[in-house]
């Protein structure tokens, strides 16, 4: 597509001499590698052929990853760590909206060894977050991304044709889009066009393997080995994408429902000889339905009668050229059933027909009854999440920013599909003061309604320039165990019956846990909401009373039991034709009959050692504390203990509690099952970012784990304990009676920063770390699952200690843990 009389007219236009803008072609010496896609796999240059991988195809003289996948080049054979100077061309259409997370257009380098990050890498990204980019890192496996140089502009997911260039010499990277140099970056030394790796050569996928694919059309990619200046690289823009007659649309299929009748798409065209005709099947009108012949980016709508059912093609016809667009329609009145009628939709893509109407990150994509019937549940479309490999790959977001409202209830509902475990339905931002509600589901590859409501809190989340930030998420993070799921049928609205919300479904008390708080926020209200208790159990008040607008915001009532007798029963909340039971039991054994504490002479630093008040504890993912109503089998002591089940973490935040230069004991009952948890503290040590644990693997029986640790010289800014399994094996724990004593100051000054570290020396794992005095030593060595490996007692000395671990480990990731008298080093290396 031959662009120079468009581009020497504006330069005109703007009073611009032509002269100042030099274009000059780079000719084919310097070219070793282009793919073009006309004539399949194969680089029409340098005969090197490439493989697809997952759905993506070639289509229209086109590498199409719209629907998934993309392209693998043989990484040894390009061989660009050869090659003196460099420069790196790509033509490509995005699928737009589709591309939200850290997305790669071509990737060069290496995956470090059992691990999900690259590393010895170039690559060039149009969409790679928040920006387009094009960056190098090399000689840097545990962290490349500090190392990266490299230059950043405009992100492009728009569907619209773009250029991408990054040129690199011996010392700088140049990045250009659309023709233009957005700027360049100086190379430190690491950076070498002759230290990229060799592993990967990839389009539309990036080395860092938990990254989503990069959804689009790819028309041409190049390689020179030369540095080309700004008037070669105008001179490929102006010349175009292709050369030989071509047609490309954003859309490769098209499905359309009662409820979804039209799309639009960019279409574009070059080298044609004639003006391009379009046929579509009775049923679809297309306009515009005469083409002009060699234009980028025209805007096409394709629009269903409703009536005429249609599964054909609309094809797009230039002489001998044509392109077809596969439609399907679907009649879904009988499935697409709305909660409610005369409410609308919050959700405003309810039959998730359009990705671009969604926010999130991630492995996202829209899956269509032409390519993936059994995925959709109704109508024409639905949403796939997750990269099928990992949990946490992938989220569809509906911002919710100026659409809810505080103190307001609000019903979800839609259908998902999950494989392989669960994924969740979520809401972040609900309440400025609390954490993201989270709904998880396990529906075993069937369809099935994931239903719920809940109350916004009497402030909604702002983030850091004061605005709006809340909304709702399907993903499988949170200690989700699913791959890869399915939404359809997606809504959410304000309820517009009487609601009653509530922040407890039972109450459970014991001799020292003995008073509770009833808080109800409630809407559409005509009258005051009545509550009675068993006898046993006094109220501070008899009624929840709305105010004019028929809402009661947050309002408490406190439930007090005489420790007298025990009682089973149910508190009720009975008012504007509703009724709310929540199941009552006391008991009157002691949790002192079944737990003897450490100490006790010192107080017990967990404000709520026998895990009653959810709102004692912080943490991640799935936990919660549970009853001995539900779990009767499962708490040691009292009416209660802290459950975390999948991946999760139960935390006690320390801040203010803790003391420089002071020796502490933990200790927590706990039932494992399915592997090991840890308990551990983190914000211990101002010099340190590493946190102190040890772990513990009950196999389903009851048993403590206790830890002891000294605090350092100077302590950050917040400081907590946790119970979890990140990076373990267990699959779920029970925890109780938990504690925390100050043992009192001890004489011992942690060393100074990086006076202790690990590193390899012919092949094995040396500790290097300093003692305050002579002691006994443990050094011990874990796989990242938490199994340990090895250990060994040492003598150590005053000073600096060099210890040439014993065991003979295989490459992988290990942890070190150095232990002595209640201080200890705990340090990650790669072999």
């Amino acid at each position: 597509m031959k662009k120079s009389y468009i581009f020497i007219g504006l330069i005109t236009l703007l009073g611009f001499g032509v002269q100042s803008m030099a274009q000059t072609d780079p000719g084919t010496a310097n070219l070793k590698h282009q793919w073009t896609f006309d004539e399949g796999l194969v680089d029409h240059v340098g005969k090197l052929e490439g493989t697809l991988v997952g759905n993506a195809k070639v289509t229209a003289k086109a590498l199409n990853t719209t629907t998934g996948g993309y392209f693998s080049m043989p990484a040894e054979q390009l061989g660009l760590n050869t090659y003196p100077e460099l420069t790196v061309e790509l033509w490509f259409t995005s699928s737009a909206g589709a591309n939200s997370g850290n997305t790669m257009h071509a990737y060069f380098g290496n995956t470090v060894a059992g691990g999900t990050y690259g590393y010895n890498y170039l690559y060039l990204a149009g969409a790679n977050g928040s920006r387009s980019r094009a960056a190098i890192s090399c000689l840097n496996e545990s962290s490349p991304w500090t190392v990266e140089d490299g230059v950043s502009g405009t992100k492009y997911d728009d569907g619209l044709l773009h250029h991408l260039v990054a040129v690199l010499n011996e010392t700088t990277i140049t990045f250009y889009l659309d023709g233009v140099r957005v700027g360049n970056a100086e190379m430190r030394p690491e950076n070498r066009i002759t230290n990229i790796g060799t592993q990967k050569a990839l389009l539309a996928a990036s080395g860092y393997t938990n990254d989503p694919t990069w959804r689009g059309l790819i028309h041409k990619f190049s390689i020179y080995d030369k540095a080309l200046d700004d008037s070669n690289v105008l001179y490929m823009f102006m010349d175009g994408a292709e050369d030989q007659e071509v047609m490309t649309a954003t859309a490769s299929v098209i499905a359309l429902d009662t409820n979804y009748p039209a799309e639009m798409f960019n279409f574009s065209s070059a080298n044609l000889g004639s003006e391009i005709q379009v046929v579509a099947p009775a049923g679809i009108m297309v306009e515009p339905s005469n083409i002009t012949k060699n234009q980028n980016d025209i805007p096409v709508a394709v629009i269903w009668d409703l009536t005429t059912p249609v599964d054909g093609d609309v094809v797009f016809k230039s002489g001998a050229t044509e392109l077809a667009i596969r439609m399907k329609t679907v009649d879904d009145s009988q499935c697409a059933v709305k909660l409610y009628d005369n409410i609308e939709n919050i959700v405003s893509d309810m039959g998730c027909n359009n990705i671009a109407n969604f926010a999130g990150w991630g492995a996202k994509s829209l899956v269509t009854v032409i390519d993936s019937a059994e995925n959709v549940y109704c109508g024409a479309n639905a949403i796939e999440v997750g990269n099928g490999t990992n949990t946490c790959s992938g989220s569809v977001d509906v911002s919710l920013n100026g659409l809810i409202q505080p103190n307001t209830t609000y019903k979800v509902r839609a259908m998902v599909k999950t494989v392989g475990g669960t994924m969740q339905i979520g809401l972040w931002g609900w309440n400025g003061s609390a954490g993201d509600i989270e709904h998880k589901i396990d529906t075993e590859g069937e369809w099935m309604p994931l239903e719920f409501t809940f109350t916004t809190g009497e402030v909604l989340r702002k983030n850091s320039q004061g605005a709006d930030d809340h909304g709702m998420f399907f993903n499988n993070c949170g200690g989700s165990t699913a791959t890869i799921g399915y939404i359809d049928n997606w809504e959410m609205y304000e309820v517009p019956d009487p609601v009653m919300s509530i922040n407890l479904k039972e109450i459970v008390l014991d001799p020292e846990y003995k008073v509770v708080d009833l808080i109800m926020t409630g809407s559409n209200l005509s009258q005051p909401v009545a509550v009675t208790a068993p006898a046993g159990l006094s109220l501070s008040a008899s009624s929840y009373v709305p105010n004019e607008e028929g809402r009661v915001l947050a309002d408490t009532i406190t439930i007090s039991w005489d420790g007298a007798n025990a009682i089973t029963g149910n508190v009720e909340l009975n008012g504007n034709g509703a009724v709310v039971t929540i199941p009552v039991k006391t008991i009157l054994t002691s949790n002192s009959d079944c737990f003897v504490p450490l100490y006790t002479d010192r107080p017990n630093l967990v404000p709520d050692p026998y895990l009653n008040n959810p709102a004692k504890f912080a943490g991640w993912g799935a936990k919660k504390i549970v009853s001995v109503l539900t779990h009767a089998d499962s708490v040691l002591c009292g009416s209660h203990s802290g459950l975390i089940d999948g991946g999760g973490s139960m935390d006690v935040m320390l801040t203010g509690l803790m003391e420089t230069n002071t020796q502490y004991i933990a200790r927590v009952q706990v039932r494992t099952f399915g592997g090991a948890f840890q308990l551990g503290v983190w914000g211990m040590d101002a010099s340190s970012t590493g946190d102190i644990q040890d772990s513990i693997d009950t196999q389903e029986s009851w048993a403590p784990v206790t830890l002891t640790f000294v605090t350092g010289n100077e302590l950050p800014a917040v400081q907590g304990m946790f119970l979890n399994n990140y990076q373990r094996s267990g699959k779920r724990a029970f925890l109780d009676n938990w504690e925390l004593y100050n043992l009192g100051p001890v004489g011992i000054v942690n060393p100074e920063v990086g006076s202790n570290k690990l590193y390899l020396v012919g092949g094995r794992v040396v500790a290097d770390f300093y003692m305050s005095g002579d002691a006994p030593v443990d050094v011990s060595v874990y796989n990242v699952q938490g199994a340990q490996l090895s250990t060994e007692v040492i003598g150590g000395v005053a000073g600096q200690n060099k210890h040439m671990i014993a065991a003979d480990l295989a490459p992988g990731v290990y942890i070190v843990k150095v232990h002595s008298q209640g201080k200890q080093f705990v340090g990650k290396i790669i072999k």
